[in-house]
């Protein structure tokens, strides 16, 4: 994907301390403003470096430059089988740790790795998209369903002290 000299591609090992400080800047900046979304125990580099090599890992970059990463693929957290999905499991696309640089934020980044997200569901024929989404973290919340997804129950996950909002979207062609 390129839009206005920015690209969307699969990370590349050679680009793992980029995208890995970048995750470290947004936990410090969630952290500054009370959203204790992230630990130090997630993500961490290993996560990182496990997903671009299992090339599920894209970035959105300017140049040579990482503005943010999205993990998009098929793997639901365990906790995902106590959530009551509206449409069935077939082929679900899964969105994890979607990051914009802090310093960039506010600039349609993050938009444009979610329409890359749902065009690649379009695209590859999966029936609905899944995330979750700290509740706590109510920004990002209406971004998500302002894109209508749609929140259809909550998890919890280690060392948080307030839920994640299970959210789905159905996929159009």
């Amino acid at each position: 994907m390129a839009n206005k000299s920015l690209l969307i591609e699969k990370s590349k090992s050679t680009d793992l301390g980029q995208i890995f400080s970048i995750y470290q800047l947004a936990k410090k900046e969630l952290d500054r403003i009370g959203i204790f979304q992230w630990t130090d125990d997630y993500p961490t580099i290993s996560i990182i470096e496990a997903d671009i090599n299992k090339s599920v890992l894209y970035t959105l970059k300017h140049e040579n430059e990482i503005i943010g990463a999205v993990n998009i693929n098929e793997e639901q957290d365990s906790e995902y089988k106590t959530i009551d999905w509206e449409f069935d499991d077939k082929k679900v696309l899964v969105i994890h740790r979607l990051v914009v640089n802090p310093e960039k934020q506010g600039n349609g980044y993050a938009k444009q790795l979610m329409d890359f997200a749902e065009d690649f569901a379009v695209n590859n024929d999966y029936s609905s998209i899944r995330l979750d989404v700290y509740s706590k973290n109510e920004k990002a919340v209406k971004i998500y369903k302002k894109r209508d997804y749609f929140i259809r129950g909550n998890v919890y996950f280690h060392e948080r002290q307030y839920p994640f909002y299970c959210m789905e979207k159905e996929v159009r062609k």
